[in-house]
């Protein structure tokens, strides 16, 4: 699967078929080339929708900054013109922005966290219970880089037509297969409910 192409083919049909799209995106380095490519593409950007699935909660230009690097590496070029949202509790409520979110893309840690749900948050019903409140928690400080964050909780990242799981590298993807049977890990929750709306791209160092 091709992650450029397949967002593109389903951000076009989107708009083809409701008149805009939305986007949910991670920081980290695995999808930096995938954002440049589609910051290129030919898509009616200003019909998308945009915001981030984690952030840490530092200045919007601070070089840790999910939102700063959208900047660098997404939000220009034809891509300019997207409509982005700062993550914040208003995203969930906003009627403006597309629901359920059309693509999600997440990446995953070496310790298995995805977005900012890490090992010591498994056991807050909040944050992993599909049965949860879909909303946007505020952790202490946590990862590295290690800065409080701000997190969609596993229910928001469920509300997506796709979500697209980058594993990059060996020892991510030796994780990954651990975590389908051991719940030690935050991704167990995630592919555990795996389905045909979630594909995993496994990228090789």
């Amino acid at each position: 699967m091709n992650v450029s192409k397949f967002i593109i083919e389903k951000l076009n049909l989107a708009i083809e078929r409701e008149g805009q799209a939305s986007l949910v995106v991670s920081g980290g380095t695995s999808p930096i080339s995938i954002y440049e490519e589609l910051s290129k593409a030919d898509i009616s950007w200003s019909k998308v929708f945009l915001t981030l699935v984690d952030d840490r909660l530092v200045e919007p230009n601070h070089e840790d900054s999910n939102q700063n690097l959208l900047y660098k590496h997404l939000i220009k070029n034809k891509a300019k013109v997207i409509k982005f949202f700062p993550l914040d509790d208003k995203v969930r409520f906003n009627k403006d922005f597309k629901k359920p979110f059309d693509i999600t893309l997440l990446g995953m840690g070496e310790d298995g966290h995805f977005a900012s749900l890490f090992p010591n948050m498994i056991n807050l019903p909040e944050a992993f219970s599909l049965k949860a409140t879909p909303k946007v928690l505020k952790t202490d400080a946590l990862g590295s880089p290690l800065h409080p964050r701000i997190t969609m909780n596993l229910s928001m990242i469920m509300e997506s037509s796709f979500i697209i799981l980058l594993v990059k590298g060996k020892l991510k993807q030796d994780i990954l297969d651990k975590a389908n049977m051991n719940s030690d890990y935050p991704i167990h929750y995630l592919i555990k409910n795996r389905n045909k709306k979630i594909l995993i791209k496994k990228i090789n160092d």
